[in-house]
């Protein structure tokens, strides 16, 4: 008789979750594998056979932000649609993360860690670049179409990701999000900045 395999993926993501509250609600230094425990219903023991440590833990919960940021940025090139429609869909990628409490919560807490763990920050960055930018395969794809300009789809993606960032990101964390009216201007005259450099005209 085989023996059934139980399903961890339910309690790992609930110590995820648990340690997303503590890091956001106490702060990294203060938050303890044992609160992390009793905040996910479960034993300290089941949190250490899941993660070996609290920083092991912590750079799971970053892993699991940027796939779901990730996720938001899966957009694929429309060759019938407008450009400023289907950049403004990316743009609101970025001004979902601005607008969800946890993550910003999360991010705050990662800018003290990453001051004072500098290899951290440099290992999280590396993986971030190692990750596919989907407006790179966008811009490509709109430039095989015809329709935009563009030498280094690398570099003008940079220069919208760094825009966007720049205008939502950022401020959202020391200032919290923009309102939505605010938002809706600043992103349109992006994007149309952003294309009087790059749309063929």
């Amino acid at each position: 008789m085989t023996t059934k395999k139980r399903d961890t993926s339910k309690k790992r993501g609930a110590i995820l979750d648990a340690a997303v509250q503590a890091f956001v609600n106490e702060g990294y230094d203060n938050s303890s594998m044992d609160r992390i425990a009793e905040l996910a219903g479960a034993s300290k023991r089941t949190v250490y056979n899941h993660f070996p440590g609290k920083e092991a833990l912590f750079r799971e919960v970053l892993n699991r932000f940027m796939a779901e940021a990730f996720a938001l940025k899966q957009i694929e090139y429309t060759s019938n649609r407008p450009l400023e429609a289907q950049l403004g869909e990316f743009a609101d990628a970025k001004l979902a993360v601005s607008k969800n409490p946890s993550w910003m919560g999360l991010m705050k807490v990662t800018m003290g860690v990453f001051i004072s763990n500098p290899d951290l920050a440099k290992q999280t960055m590396l993986m971030a670049e190692d990750v596919e930018d989907t407006l790179v395969t966008w811009i490509e794809a709109a430039r095989a179409d015809g329709r935009m300009e563009v030498i280094n789809a690398t570099l003008a993606a940079n220069v919208f990701w760094s825009m966007v960032s720049g205008a939502f990101f950022w401020p959202s964390i020391f200032m919290g999000p923009m309102k939505s009216t605010e938002a809706n201007a600043m992103k349109k005259e992006l994007i149309q900045t952003f294309l009087a450099r790059y749309q063929k005209v």
